[in-house]
């Protein structure tokens, strides 16, 4: 059994790297597109009450908008290996992570930092990790309760991790 799921998420995390490359190369032939792209993605997480961080913000809301929008996408993100659709989205992921990391050089006007590179790999690891589990339970129901709990285990570490970080970022 673990094996099938070892296969699943390295099928997951092989597609989120190969669409890195077209991202990048969709950023470099269209920033200002790119650019656009992500502003529209800022609408997207309004419509889920998620704002942008920006000077000012009271502490407690920015801790709540970071819990709050990476526990809505660990869940989306295990539904949709449930839906077993983990193999297009971890591909798309991949797209979308690099227009936003290289438009990222446009909308600050500065080069990516480390602490980001940082924190999104964290972040698409516990996201990667999720989607394989949702589609491997999808896939094996509970046949093995080990596999399915490890791995939401490891996401929940990672999350924590990623929280953790993220603010202290911030502050």
């Amino acid at each position: 059994m673990g094996k099938k799921y070892w296969i699943l998420f390295l099928k997951s995390l092989g597609l989120f790297a190969s669409g890195l490359l077209p991202g990048y190369l969709f950023y470099f032939f269209f920033s200002s597109q790119s650019v656009y792209i992500i502003e529209r993605f800022k609408i997207l997480q309004s419509l889920f009450g998620i704002d942008q961080y920006s000077a000012g913000m009271a502490a407690g809301k920015v801790l709540l908008t970071i819990i709050l929008g990476n526990l809505i996408s660990i869940i989306c993100y295990a539904a949709l290996g449930y839906a077993r659709l983990s193999l297009p989205v971890s591909f798309i992921t991949g797209f979308f992570i690099a227009v936003f990391l290289f438009s990222g050089i446009i909308r600050h006007e500065t080069a990516i930092p480390a602490e980001v590179i940082v924190l999104v790999s964290i972040e698409m690891l516990y996201r990667i990790i999720a989607i394989s589990t949702g589609e491997y339970i999808a896939r094996h129901r509970f046949k093995s309760m080990y596999i399915p709990i490890s791995a939401l285990s490891i996401v929940l570490i990672l999350y924590i991790a990623g929280v953790l970080y993220e603010v202290r970022q911030i502050f």
